[in-house]
């Protein structure tokens, strides 16, 4: 297939969503307003310095200029309102939509406009994917005809994320991007009391994003002075690394559908503490294989996080069954294959020029 790829090129999703397609040997090009990561294949489109909900639908002319000459089997558009509208605007059928969380669970909320947005790309989309039930139903609930939306977690490389032989005893992991959403101050005050009782434990923080210097300066006032290190951006096999060899995994985002970063640490056994989401529920219950606390909630999360350390049998359990769990519902090869059979089926559908 020839696939004209619609999405964010600086960010590692596209780059694995790429990847998967270009390794089955389709010819994947790919457009995007943002700068691609360095050593990845992406054709820049117009971005005049305005606000997103104009830059997006001027780069439509010069898209549906190069679509026509690439003439794609289909387009695959990622995060609804931005992307997916451009793939609307460029024209070309059919038209495949992915969401990707805060697009149909945040956005919805933000006024009329943006509900009207998000409808009008939903339903002309020809596929609609989500990444999991609650995703699915937003979609739904937004105007996506049933039929053509499906639930499928991208899932993980379970070959790469796996336990460690050893694993290091009270090391704590963060692994989400440093951007609001995420709150990582919640985890920075629910840890602080851990690790001020607790002297073998440690905060290691991944990632990097717009709050990256703010949350450094405040992880320096609020939490014991070598007990915390940043790591910035890691490279999915030193990701993998860190969460084979780290007992807990703390995510306290305010909004999620499926968190490839919760499957991940399922998948090399860091034992979740994740804020109180449809989301997350999906995955892991409280009692079994997370312990959950309330969104925002920074005193819950430190005892969430003691209920963990202080019951060793239990974590054992908790990554026994996580570990089940992807391997049943989050193996990446087989749930992307998912998803080539419903482009493959969409791409045989589309009428051919001058036939």
């Amino acid at each position: 297939m020839r696939i004209a790829t619609l999405a964010n090129a600086s960010v590692v999703h596209t780059r694995r969503w790429v990847g998967h397609f270009r390794a089955r040997g389709h010819e994947v090009r790919v457009w995007s307003l943002e700068p691609a990561a360095e050593g990845f294949a992406a054709e820049r489109l117009p971005h005049p310095p305005l606000p997103g909900f104009l830059r997006y639908p001027l780069a439509a002319p010069a898209l549906r200029a190069a679509l026509a000459a690439f003439d794609p089997d289909l387009v695959d558009a990622h995060y609804v309102p931005n992307y997916g509208l451009l793939g609307v605007l460029a024209g070309r059928r059919p038209l495949s939509v992915a969401a990707w969380g805060s697009d149909l669970l945040v956005l919805p909320g933000r006024g009329p406009l943006q509900r009207a947005r998000l409808r009008g790309v939903l339903r002309r989309a020809d596929l609609v994917l989500a990444d999991s039930g609650n995703l699915a139903a937003a979609a739904r609930a937004l105007g996506a005809p049933a039929p053509r939306v499906h639930a499928i977690p991208w899932g993980v490389d379970l070959a790469l994320f796996r336990p460690a032989p050893a694993r290091e005893p009270g090391l704590l992991l963060s692994t989400r991007v440093h951007e609001p959403i995420y709150d990582l101050p919640v985890v920075f005050a629910g840890v602080a009391p851990v690790l001020a009782a607790r002297p073998g434990t440690r905060l290691v923080v991944a990632g990097d994003g717009s709050l990256s210097a703010r949350l450094e300066a405040l992880a320096r006032r609020t939490l014991p002075a070598g007990r915390f290190e940043f790591l910035g951006r890691l490279a999915p096999a030193e990701m993998a690394g860190w969460l084979a060899r780290a007992d807990v995994y703390l995510s306290a985002s305010r909004s999620d559908s499926t968190s490839v970063s919760l499957l991940e640490a399922m998948a090399a056994g860091a034992v979740p503490v994740v804020s109180d989401l449809e989301g997350n529920r999906e995955w892991v219950a409280g009692g079994e294989g997370a312990r959950l606390f309330p969104v925002g909630d920074a005193a819950a999360l430190t005892r969430a996080l003691l209920a963990v350390l202080d019951d060793p049998a239990w974590a054992a359990a908790a990554r026994e069954a996580n570990r089940r769990a992807v391997e049943e519902r989050a193996d990446a090869a087989r749930n992307m294959a998912r998803i080539e059979a419903l482009f493959a089926s969409l791409a045989a559908s589309r009428p051919r020029r001058g036939g």
